[in-house]
């Protein structure tokens, strides 16, 4: 490795850009729930998690995914319709508050992919958009992106080095 390339790689950033992007990204999240909000799981208006759900089944890039989500998603969509909308709005809150950030990174990045995979054919959509939120819960992860602006940050001040619940921070 060449000494200009060590010394690239070893700058720091400022972290601040890293945890404002972190919030809205949790905005982001906490967002999308205003079209599957409980009871139904539906808007007013609009589109609703059940019907893209079926797109996702009529238009499957991969067909074990379609299959998956036609016979057993859609069956049992209200427990998948609040596993869904619980998943979103905790890696919301913890993005918005900077609390676990590193799990919240993990499961916000499991989740882009899926929606990337589940939505990748459906027309009219652009898949590249769930790669970025993936690419983005990517850099929380490794760059702990709660220890600024963060909850993360008092909790790694207010604990002992060995505490298990700071791996998430």
């Amino acid at each position: 490795m060449t000494k200009t390339m060590r010394e690239a790689l070893s700058q720091q950033a400022p972290l601040w850009p890293i945890a404002l992007s972190r919030i809205l990204i949790g905005l982001l999240w906490l967002g999308t729930l205003r079209w599957k909000l409980p009871p139904d799981f539906a808007p007013a208006s609009g589109r609703g998690l059940l019907d893209w759900l079926l797109l996702e089944a009529q238009h499957p890039a991969f067909g074990f995914y379609g299959s998956f989500v036609e016979s057993v998603v859609i069956p049992n969509f209200t427990l998948f319709a609040w596993l869904i909308f619980l998943s979103e709005l905790g890696v919301g809150l913890l993005l918005v508050t900077g609390t676990w950030t590193r799990l919240a990174g993990s499961l916000g990045l499991l989740m882009s992919l899926n929606l990337g995979i589940g939505l990748l054919e459906v027309p009219g959509e652009w898949p590249w958009s769930y790669m970025m939120m993936a690419m983005w819960h990517g850099l929380f992860v490794v760059s702990a992106a709660g220890r600024v602006l963060g909850i993360d940050a008092w909790l790694r001040r207010r604990f002992p080095e060995g505490a298990p619940w700071l791996a998430f921070t």
